[in-house]
């Protein structure tokens, strides 16, 4: 069972490694994908023994839930996984691309409590000013007609902003007037 535990801790440290994941994330890769037993091997250990290869195959169980959980106890007291962490460094890189809505949607996918989202969320800068940079850097000019128009608000609302906050966008043309900035959204 201790390497198990073992393989299990350093399967672990091998994923934060790459990045940060939230408990819920990394809890359901460890236990996505069964973690193998120590082998055993025949009673006579001879390499030209068929029954010596056909047992030293190790078994592939899953590991329990309360080993996982202890593992991911073990990583947040040592302050190797943090969910404070993973919510800050998830919103710092989408929030340029995306409203608060959908970071609020993706957060809570990922088992993100609602005080933390709400903290995080608050940090970003405000939603016009994104969506407005985001409006030009995709547009950059007013809707011609209708179609351009409902184009530029499917688009801006699949990215997660306010339609309030879209319609303010494209009817001022991604001005950046003194009311617009004055004006802050949820």
């Amino acid at each position: 069972m201790a390497a198990t535990a073992d393989d299990l801790r350093a399967r672990a440290l091998r994923l934060l490694a790459r990045r940060e994941y939230s408990r819920q994330e990394l809890a359901g890769k460890l236990m996505s994908k069964p973690m193998p037993r120590p082998a055993r091997r025949s009673a006579r250990g001879n390499a030209d023994d068929f029954a010596y290869f056909a047992v030293e195959v190790a078994e592939v169980v899953p590991p329990t839930e309360a080993e996982v959980n202890a593992l991911l106890n073990d990583l947040e007291k040592r302050k190797m996984l943090s969910d404070d962490r993973y919510a800050e460094m998830r919103t710092r890189l989408r929030a340029p691309r995306y409203g608060n809505s959908r970071l609020q949607q993706e957060l809570a996918q990922k088992g993100i409590d609602r005080d933390t989202i709400a903290a995080v969320i608050a940090e970003q800068p405000d939603e016009l000013s994104r969506c407005r940079d985001l409006w030009l850097k995709k547009f950059g000019q007013p809707p011609s007609d209708m179609n351009e128009r409902m184009k530029q608000t499917r688009h801006l609302a699949s990215r997660g902003f306010n339609m309030r906050v879209i319609q303010q966008v494209i009817r001022s043309g991604g001005a950046a007037n003194e009311d617009d900035l004055s004006e802050t959204t949820t």
